[in-house]
């Protein structure tokens, strides 16, 4: 390309112009927060890579995600406001910009310590009956918020109601493979999150069954797991869906539910005009005047109810709530009331509920039970929000004697208690972030409005056998697809026929056969497999392990037996002389100084029983010369007359050799060093030999002995 001398300065300039747009600003002025902060924004808040929207979006973070605050920053300027919040995303311990105004700043410090003087807390905290892994976190919120009141919710199993229910024997029913669409997850969601077991997916297409609209899947154990356990959400956000859904006349306001909608359809100004239950004729009622409305008739929390409404139809709405859907134009169904998966779309089933309720397969007119009790036919969106209220608050919260029942969101998704009319099948969602989703948009609602030290109860479910450690939330977006789609043998056939779910496997050979060739393929692409390729058969019985390894380094073993005929060979003795040692599989004692670890000094030292003989290889596998010298990871190996396949191996080990070339140098000094400082790893014969002077341990003692050695010719110990 020729420059000329105009175009040269025209085009630096638009490029100085160009980075000058998108190079993200270097933060400024930076402010000291360290605080606890949880996002605000409905619709998501964006974790970017610099304080600025032009750089990447690290992850976008659900309403009332909890981050990390620690210093504010100032970045581009958006929508009237150029203040940044540099953070740590704690979830998925990512770190990165959120725009200041997307986030509402807690009193909780990054780093809180322990509370001191709270002994009267904590002997409420064993009065409960809370186990004390629990007790941190509650003693920490105790001290912030100490007009709030925890109560344990001791779970009962329902085989022994004289029991508290396992954490593993509710993991276990929650993944149950013959109720596949107990627990979901969404399509977009980490690969980790997903099942990989039947029912749910297909390894031979790496597929995943879709159980509802909206792509949902089947979660997987551990994804269930970090939901399940408590402990991972006794914080000021987490703890919301613990909350009792009680109406609550001092923080339940109209001005908060008006906060609630904005940002969704809830928000965008419709009104109506109806009679209420008492006959009262109200006008321009908005949406969050409906859900005030609800939460007083049905004794239910009017956020928690709104917020159940936005997860189920989402933020714009959707057919079950716009009164347009073909057939069923005029009806609504707010809360998805009956919106099952079958042959019909769970909406299409929703709105037939809402027209006949109960009879909606005989398609007649609900009952007069159902029209008292529930409004029903819900003709009218108030009708619709009201009636679904009092619908979830009988069926799911409240017994007809105004026992609670399912009386908290995460109960109501994970339905454990067996003294509540049978276990585990009255879940409201299949959906497992639910929960925590929507009492994270009430507690950004009721932090941003400084209700948080109104007296809210919160029901805390206590099980036991928990993990001794809080049950971790998944990172890995890693296929977890091991199964082989094919395994065969050189010779001879498998017993029985290959199929990818049987692991073990049998084959028998002539006794002519004394190597034989494994093949084997696997379904996913990124699926390694270990351990296959030509191998060397001894009479009798041989076991090879082939191991298909996925991507995300899980590991599905297949075994194969191979008995070739023959007699076998007797029994190999093999005894050391001048001075060597045989501990296990190993061979030393074999300084180099002294020319112990030539090849030909090696096999005269060891004395075989009858019929045997003896070849040594060096470290690459080399056959070695008489006067060759061998270092670590060298093998001798044992042969039984003409067999070519051997009936034994030792390896070489030198200790302060460990890259095997028999000599002890510079090159051994790096080996201890990359240990040490890079945690590197080689073979298990070479990990034994950087422990120079053998204490279990490799550290700069072993650097010192290679040195002795190097310098001053000081042998290292061998034996």
């Amino acid at each position: 390309m020729t420059w000329t001398a105009r175009r040269g300065p025209a085009l630096c300039l638009a490029l100085f112009l160009l980075i000058a747009l998108l190079w993200p600003p270097v933060p400024v002025q930076a402010q000291t927060i360290n605080k606890i902060g949880y996002t605000n924004s409905q619709n998501g808040s964006n974790l970017r890579a610099a304080a600025t929207t032009a750089s990447a979006i690290l992850a976008t973070l659900p309403t009332g995600s909890k981050v990390e605050v620690f210093e504010k920053v100032t970045g581009l300027n958006v929508s009237g406001s150029n203040e940044w919040y540099r953070v740590r995303y704690i979830q998925k311990n990512l770190n990165g910009y959120i725009h200041a105004p997307l986030v509402t700043l807690s009193s909780v410090p990054v780093n809180p310590s322990q509370p001191t003087g709270d002994s009267d807390f904590v002997q409420y905290l064993a009065a409960q009956g809370f186990p004390e892994s629990y007790w941190p976190a509650l003693r920490l919120l105790h001290s912030v918020h100490d007009n709030w009141v925890f109560q344990a919710h001791h779970v009962k199993d329902e085989d022994n109601l004289s029991k508290t229910l396992t954490f593993q024997k509710a993991l276990d029913k929650q993944l149950a493979p013959s109720v596949p669409a107990r627990s979901l997850v969404n399509s977009s969601s980490l690969l980790s999150h997903r099942t990989y077991e039947k029912p749910g997916y297909d390894y031979r297409t790496d597929t995943w069954t879709v159980y509802d609209a909206g792509g949902w899947m089947r979660a997987s154990r551990p994804i269930v797991a970090y939901y399940l356990d408590p402990r991972n959400f006794l914080d000021e956000g987490g703890i919301f869906q613990f909350e009792q859904l009680s109406y609550n006349a001092a923080v339940h306001s109209l001005d908060v539910l008006q906060v609630a909608a904005q940002g969704t359809f809830l928000g965008e100004g419709d009104t109506f005009n109806f009679t209420d239950l008492d006959g009262n004729s109200r006008t321009n009622q908005t949406y969050a005047d409906i859900f005030l409305y609800a939460g007083q008739v049905s004794g239910v929390n009017p956020f928690f109810l709104m917020q159940r409404c936005l997860t189920e139809v989402g933020g714009g709405g959707s057919d079950s709530t716009s009164g347009q859907t073909n057939d069923y134009s005029g009806y609504y169904n707010f809360f998805n009331i009956g919106a099952y998966s079958s042959v019909e779309s769970p909406i299409t089933n929703g709105l037939r509920y809402a027209k006949y309720g109960k009879a909606a397969e005989g398609k007649v007119e609900p009952s007069p039970e159902e029209k008292e009790k529930y409004l029903l036919p819900w003709d009218h969106p108030w009708k619709a929000i009201v009636g679904g209220a009092k619908w979830i608050a009988g069926g799911y919260i409240v017994d007809s004697r105004g026992n609670p029942l399912q009386d908290t969101s995460y109960s109501q998704k994970f339905h454990l208690d067996g003294a509540i009319y049978g276990t585990y099948w009255h879940q409201y969602m299949g959906n497992i972030v639910a929960p925590a989703n929507e009492s994270g948009k009430v507690f950004a609602m009721y932090l941003q409005r400084g209700l948080l030290d109104k007296p809210f109860v919160f029901k805390i479910p206590v099980l036991s056998g928990l993990p001794d450690t809080v049950s971790p939330y998944p990172t890995d977006d890693r296929s977890q697809n091991n199964w082989l789609k094919s395994l065969t043998l050189s010779k001879g056939s498998l017993s029985p026929a290959f199929n990818p779910e049987t692991y073990s496997y049998t084959a028998t050979v002539d006794e002519s056969v004394s190597q034989i060739t494994l093949n084997a393929a696997a379904y996913h692409s990124k699926c390694t497999v270990k351990n296959t390729g030509t191998k060397s058969l001894t009479k009798g019985l041989n076991t090879f392990k082939i191991e298909a390894v996925s991507e995300s380094g899980h590991k599905r073993t297949y075994t194969l037996k191979i008995t070739r005929q023959g007699p076998p060979p007797p029994p190999l003795t093999v005894t050391p002389r001048d001075s060597y040692v045989i501990q296990g599989n190993y061979l030393s004692n074999a300084w180099p100084g002294d020319n112990r670890n030539t090849a030909g000094r090696l096999l005269a030292g060891l004395s075989l029983s009858k019929d045997y003989t003896a070849k040594a290889f060096d470290a690459s596998g080399n056959l070695a010369a008489s006067d060759t010298p061998l270092g670590t990871g060298a093998r001798i190996d044992f042969f039984y007359k003409n067999d070519t396949s051997p009936a034994r191996s030792l390896q070489l080990l030198i200790y302060g050799d460990p890259n095997g070339d028999g000599r002890i140098n510079s090159i051994d000094l790096s080996y201890v060093i990359d240990s040490m400082y890079k945690g590197k790893r080689w073979k298990d014969v070479q990990n034994l030999a950087l422990d120079a002077n053998r204490d279990g341990k490799v550290n700069s003692i072993d650097l010192s002995y290679i040195i002795d050695s190097m310098y001053k010719g000081k042998a290292i110990n061998q034996y």
